[in-house]
């Protein structure tokens, strides 16, 4: 079927972070798409550098009263001794996520891994390199010498295997090396000093951090190791219609028209025997072969991408590195917004899948045997992030992950909780990482002591329920909640009448005290607050549910009278602490402060207009003082402007975000690759489309460059499916298919609403109007005007 979700390009890339990506939750690949010589970095998303560490630190139990002591009189200099000798995790840091490794393949060339060899390709013409983000195919194709080649590679969810397939036209102009290697992947390129003209990779000397990389029968290749306990492998299967051979140290194939490689990989986080579940997988997917895999793959891959799609107008046919750079130049190319949408669909599709880990800071995708912040799970913003767009963008079932990544974390936060602060329940800090881990992360003052983002966290199980109204997540995830609930009743103390959280930071800013010290330890900030008060609401909701706890309930109640409100400063802005301070630095990204808006939803047009303004005016002080130029911040901000109903600015962010902060395969990318961008983005379209915490709203920031357009497929909560249709900026057409039973209230004026061949009577509301429905049935709303 056509569509305009194709990423293209017409060279391939030179650089790791140009690279196209595949995957299936557990398996990912990057594909630089070379036609001499390619480089496909792969990864496993169980492979993390070491077992489980007990980090937690017994000391702090009896030195925390002496640290809010001193908080409290403000003594912040000799709190901040306390807190980074007592509170720190020993080690300081918890493990890292970590490479698998890469897959070198040359095809029709001489001695082609030689040492200092260089992806490359040299004398292609006609090159193209399509990626199908509804299918999760690439396809790569050019000419050498005359000869046509047609290669097109994706990974499996259902048979858990990468599979690729090189066609020549001509036959019998195959001949392919293949080597499969672990060492740094590096992107530099040097001149030769001892071969004066040719070039080399500047990278490191290639010692591989594998314990055996060799074939193991004539079809088969397997590399394998142990990274500090941690078991790995992943191998290699491949057959042609031509000679193979197997020289040991690589796999060949000569004088064939067609090749067929699948690749597979495990580790001892997932597998008792890494090895023996690689193999046969591989066995498995040569039993079906490969017309079967493909036709399983797209299946299952486009199931889920169907479900949702945007269409802003037509797109021009250029790769996709000139659409951004005439973007930058001033095109009119909505069309690309809507590529980006649907590219951090993609990502979620191929890099969290149901039963893989949850989606890391680089998702599955990372070339570095120790990546930046350990790609792992920062939770003061970015996990969360990288699922905001889960539900309304109708892949809640890829949500799972971080629930059953909250499950381990539950036994680990109990443990810190106990033996750190002696409290009951359970607590994490600022990190997590494949394990669990719930210890306080890092030597780093402004992050470290953090214990608000497991309640941040837990509110993902309520979206969750909101938008599917699957009481099955809540049952099997309250007694997690309940422990944070738990925690933070042990935790919270009482301050001049108000419960507050003590040491806390606002996330990685600071403040400066009256005698110019900068800190960022403080006492109960806003997002503390924020998130506490729609935590404990949220719970108390769930425990009426359930039919539970009802004396928690009351006692969480109370909980939330206690909390201090959210307080506007002398500029109009929202205060980002208790008091109005100087901030050390004004333009910085985070926006803690305004949780309480987005994802939040106590403050919001309806039910605190003043506060509404404080928002923006915040917003604004941060926007003057450069933040939110790019990155995950650039994407809250879109989230922001879209709670403000302001499609200017959203529209100019969304813009921004392709033209300054995209790499040339849509990553979010500036200094470093971070996923959050991406997916806080496509969220951000979806609430510039669609709102629905307060009831049903269409359009509400629609971005004015998108003069007409539709959607389809958006959830709302209550189980709601929507579907929007618009023209010159108006709305023309909404369709909603309700799960279940119920009223439902619209904002705005009243539109006609029609099931089948009858119209539904409406009733007024002080912000729009309702009407019944019945769920599994489909109703189409229509400005009243229309015929």
């Amino acid at each position: 079927m056509e569509h305009n979700f194709h990423i293209r390009y017409n060279t391939a890339a030179e650089v790791w972070n140009d690279a196209i990506p595949l995957g299936n939750g557990r398996l990912g690949a990057m594909v630089y798409g070379h036609t001499n010589l390619d480089r496909i970095q792969i990864n496993d998303d169980s492979l993390w550098y070491g077992a489980f560490m007990d980090r937690n630190n017994p000391s702090l139990k009896e030195k925390l009263p002496e640290i809010r002591r001193l908080v409290l009189s403000g003594d912040i200099y000799h709190a901040e001794e306390l807190i980074m000798q007592y509170m720190a995790g020993t080690p300081a840091c918890m493990r890292h996520y970590t490479l698998l490794g890469e897959v070198d393949i040359a095809l029709n060339q001489h001695l082609p891994f030689a040492s200092g060899a260089i992806p490359n390709s040299e004398g292609a013409e006609d090159y193209c390199a399509d990626l199908d983000l509804m299918t999760g195919l690439l396809s790569i194709d050019h000419k050498q010498e005359g000869v046509s080649y047609k290669r097109e590679m994706f990974i499996s969810h259902p048979g858990q295997v990468m599979c690729l397939r090189l066609v020549s036209e001509t036959p019998g102009t195959i001949n392919l090396d293949v080597v499969m290697n672990r060492i740094g992947i590096s992107d530099a390129v040097a001149m030769d000093d001892r071969r004066p003209g040719r070039k080399v990779t500047g990278g490191g000397w290639p010692a591989p951090s594998a314990d055996s990389i060799r074939t193991i029968n004539q079809n088969t290749i397997l590399m394998k190791g142990n990274d500090s306990q941690i078991e790995f492998a992943t191998a290699l299967w491949m057959e042609c219609d031509g000679e193979l051979l197997n020289p040991v140290s690589q796999l060949l194939v000569r004088n064939c028209t067609e090749v067929t490689i699948y690749l597979a990989s495990s580790t001892s986080n997932r597998s008792e025997e890494p090895v023996s579940d690689v193999l046969q997988k591989l066995e498995a997917a040569r039993k079906k072969g490969y017309e079967a895999l493909r036709e399983e793959h797209v299946k299952d891959f486009s199931a889920l991408m169907n479900r949702c799609t945007l269409d802003l107008g037509p797109a021009p046919s250029l790769p996709i590195d000139e659409r951004i750079s005439a973007l930058r130049n001033g095109a009119h190319d909505p069309a690309l917004a809507a590529l980006y949408f649907q590219f951090g669909r993609y990502l979620m599709v191929s890099g969290g899948r149901e039963n893989s880990e949850a989606l890391n800071l680089q998702g599955i995708w990372n070339a570095e045997f120790v990546p930046m912040w350990d790609s792992k799970y920062t939770i003061n913003i970015n996990l969360q992030m990288n699922y905001w767009p889960a539900e309304i963008c109708n892949l809640s079932e890829l949500h799972l992950p971080l629930m059953d990544l909250l499950e381990k974390m539950h036994e680990k936060g109990k443990e810190t909780a106990r033996v750190m602060y002696g409290m009951r329940g359970m607590v994490c800090h600022h990190n997590t990482d494949i394990y669990g881990d719930c210890a306080p992360q890092d030597w780093y003052m402004a992050a470290m002591p953090w214990v608000t983002g497991s309640a941040w966290l837990g509110l993902h199980v309520w979206e969750h329920y909101l938008h599917t109204k699957d009481i099955n997540i809540l049952q099997r995830m309250y007694p997690v909640l309940r422990d944070m609930a738990l925690f933070y009743e042990d935790f919270l103390m009482e301050v001049d009448g108000k419960l507050v959280t003590c040491p806390s930071v606002s996330p990685e800013n600071r403040y400066i005290l009256p005698d110019g010290y900068d800190t960022p330890i403080c006492v109960a900030p806003a997002m503390d607050n924020q998130i506490l008060r729609e935590f404990f609401a949220a719970c108390i909701e769930i425990q009426r549910l359930l039919g539970v706890d009802k004396e928690f309930s009351e006692k969480l109640a109370e909980m939330i009278n206690c909390l201090p409100e959210d307080k506007i400063g002398s500029k109009g802005q929202l205060l980002e602490w208790d008091k109005e301070y100087p901030e050390l630095t004004p333009g910085m990204g985070h926006i803690s402060h305004l949780f309480g808006c987005y994802p939040g939803n106590q403050i919001n047009w309806r039910d605190t207009p003043d506060l509404m303004k404080a928002v923006r005016k915040s917003l604004e002080l941060r926007v003057e003082n450069e933040a939110g130029k790019g990155g995950w911040p650039l994407a809250w901000f879109i989230n922001i402007h879209a709670r403000l109903l302001d499609g200017e600015k959203a529209d100019r962010g969304i813009k921004a975000m392709l033209t300054d902060s995209s790499s040339k395969n849509l990553f979010n990318f500036s200094l470093v690759f971070q996923i959050d961008g991406n997916f806080g983005v496509t969220a951000g379209i979806a609430e510039c489309l669609l709102q629905s915490h307060i009831a049903l709203h269409f359009l509400p920031a629609l971005p004015t460059s998108w003069r007409s357009g539709s959607v389809k497929g958006l959830v709302a909560r209550g189980a709601r499916e929507i579907d929007l249709k618009w023209d010159e900026g108006n709305l023309t057409e909404a369709v909603v298919r309700p799960k279940f039973t119920g009223t439902i209230e619209v904002v705005g004026g009243t539109l006609k609403v029609i099931c089948g061949d009858s119209q539904v009577q409406t009733k007024k509301t002080e912000i729009g109007f309702s009407f019944p429905a019945e769920g599994g049935k489909t109703y189409v709303l229509v400005p009243a005007d229309m015929n």
